[in-house]
């Protein structure tokens, strides 16, 4: 029986090495390789066009501003601008959102005018979000008209000075919502 016993001892303890020098070896292998990640340009281009003061065309019209002075009550400022996915050199290559806002400095304003922002046409949106997409050149044309009121006028607003500014907000959209 004790003869039995050492066998069995001998059995366990050459299955414990095998085992224990299966688990503790390692296996390597080394793989070269390059490559490159392109990542996807988002392009939102504000683009003024055109503007009139009472009707009057104004020239100059670029993106840096309208500079107008004598602005009284009645008078009315419409300009057209576009929001287009291409710049001329690249085109957007993902779904963008924006959002149009316009703020006035000093705030809170000093001359009493009100603004309008109107699309020319209608464009796939979510709430305040307006889509700009990435299949091909698109355009998006919008008219902002700034009126003083005839019936909003005092001594207070002499000599005054309004900048008028519009922000634009965009950001990547995960889908049309």
């Amino acid at each position: 029986m004790k003869k039995k016993y050492y066998i069995y001892l001998i059995y366990l303890s050459v299955v414990t090495l095998v085992v224990t020098v299966v688990s503790v070896s390692r296996y390597s292998s080394t793989v070269e390789g390059g490559g490159s990640a392109v990542v996807a340009v988002p392009v939102i281009e504000y683009i003024p066009v055109s503007a009139t003061f009472n009707g009057d065309p104004l020239t100059g019209v670029t993106g840096g501003g309208l500079v107008i002075s004598g602005f009284q009550p009645g008078d009315e400022l419409v300009y057209h601008f576009n929001i287009s996915n291409h710049d001329g050199t690249r085109q957007n290559q993902v779904l963008l959102k924006y959002d149009i806002s316009v703020s006035f400095d000093p705030d809170p304003q000093v001359i009493p005018l009100t603004y309008t922002i109107s699309p020319a046409a209608i464009y796939q949106s979510q709430g305040e979000w307006t889509y700009l997409g990435f299949n091909g050149h698109e355009t998006h044309s919008y008219t902002l008209t700034v009126l003083w009121n005839d019936n909003q006028y005092g001594t207070s607003h002499l000599n005054q000075e309004q900048l008028i500014e519009i922000k634009i907000d965009s950001e990547q959209a995960d889908s049309l919502e």
